[in-house]
């Protein structure tokens, strides 16, 4: 089955000896599950990411990511902040890694997407540098934050390490 995934963006910086990397994809429904905004449930939407994103390391033989307050609201920020705009940008995560103490790296995914959380997943699997951010053994948190914008799912998935 083939995917569809649009890139809009790939940075990967090194900053004050803190690793930040920048990642954001835009998905599509797939005919097998399609999605619709109509009673989406950002929440909900944000929950189910989390579950996809562990099963994505489990059967890659990884531990789960413990799901960290800190990072969820670090990820809802960075959602509000691009809500309505055409591009999806990266802001810097040096605030995330300073905020989310002891964290001293930081990895970023970004979505807007019509698709379900299963099809957010399997598109950030399909692409190597989200592949990189999901199954990265050195990273051990996460929290995602999402939010509808006009007919999509606008979701900011905030990765922590040691």
């Amino acid at each position: 089955m083939s995917r569809k995934a649009g890139w809009v963006l790939v940075t990967v910086g090194v900053l004050l000896g803190a690793v930040a990397v920048y990642l954001v994809l835009r998905p599509t429904a797939t005919a097998l599950q399609p999605w619709s905004a109509d009673d989406a449930d950002p929440d909900s939407y944000a929950a189910e990411l989390v579950i996809e994103t562990n099963r994505a390391r489990a059967d890659d033989g990884l531990p789960a990511l413990a799901v960290s307050d800190c990072a969820a609201t670090e990820a809802m920020e960075r959602a509000e902040d691009l809500t309505g705009g055409e591009e999806l940008e990266h802001a810097p995560l040096t605030p995330v890694i300073e905020t989310c103490a002891p964290a001293t790296s930081a990895a970023e995914n970004l979505a807007r997407a019509a698709a379900t959380p299963h099809d957010v997943v399997d598109a950030w699997l399909a692409s190597p540098g989200h592949r990189a951010n999901l199954l990265d053994p050195d990273l051990e948190q996460m929290g995602i934050g999402c939010l509808l914008d006009g007919d999509e799912m606008l979701c900011s998935q905030v990765f922590l390490g040691p």
